[in-house]
């Protein structure tokens, strides 16, 4: 029975996160209420109140629950031979899922462009970025904490990406990848 009751709390909050990144794609976090959010997801408020203080504790949730899916995704194994070529590699995986769900990210960043979402985002890129550097340290010293460039790539990329989406009439994806290259000293893999 308690098997049942766990999985009936992780489909609830599942539900509920997915619903308010769904919603924040439309307006801002300020302008959803927990009543709307409910009606949308079908949820009762009484059992939305069960499992998260208040619309801040969800999006904090539901951002966790980005972060380790965006961790998932860049941790994988990116085939280079030196440190360089794994930070184009994660470029180019950066801009091709910018380009692969385009209208989520931008809509959600549209309303949301605040600290928290921003934040997130980099902390998981760096936790990324770190774990494929890791793999470098014995035989690639740089002088420089992988921590250290873990986070100034991970800032960098994340500024770039928000470039990109809001100038998205200035240049491709295909462009953004060739500027990473240009900035790298020359075209890897």
């Amino acid at each position: 029975m308690d098997y049942k009751e766990d999985l009936r709390i992780i489909r609830t909050r599942k539900l509920l996160s997915s619903t308010l990144l769904d919603m924040m794609e439309e307006q801002s976090l300020e302008k959803i209420s927990v009543i709307d959010l409910c009606t949308k997801a079908l949820v009762n408020r009484a059992t939305f109140y069960a499992h998260f203080e208040d619309k801040y504790h969800l999006l904090t949730f539901a951002l966790e629950e980005l972060k380790d899916e965006v961790y998932a995704r860049f941790s994988k194994d990116v085939k280079a031979s030196s440190p360089k070529e794994v930070l184009v590699k994660l470029a180019h995986l950066t801009f091709d899922f910018v380009k692969d769900n385009r209208n989520h990210v931008a809509n959600l960043l549209a309303h949301n462009r605040n600290e928290k979402v921003i934040i997130t985002i980099k902390e998981s890129l760096t936790q990324s970025v770190k774990y494929q550097l890791g793999k470098f340290n014995n035989n690639y010293p740089a002088g420089v904490p992988t921590t250290v460039t873990a986070t100034a790539f991970s800032g960098a990329l994340v500024d770039l990406c928000l470039w990109y989406l809001d100038n998205n009439d200035k240049c491709t994806e295909t462009e953004m990848k060739s500027f990473v290259d240009a900035l790298f000293g020359g075209r890897i893999g």
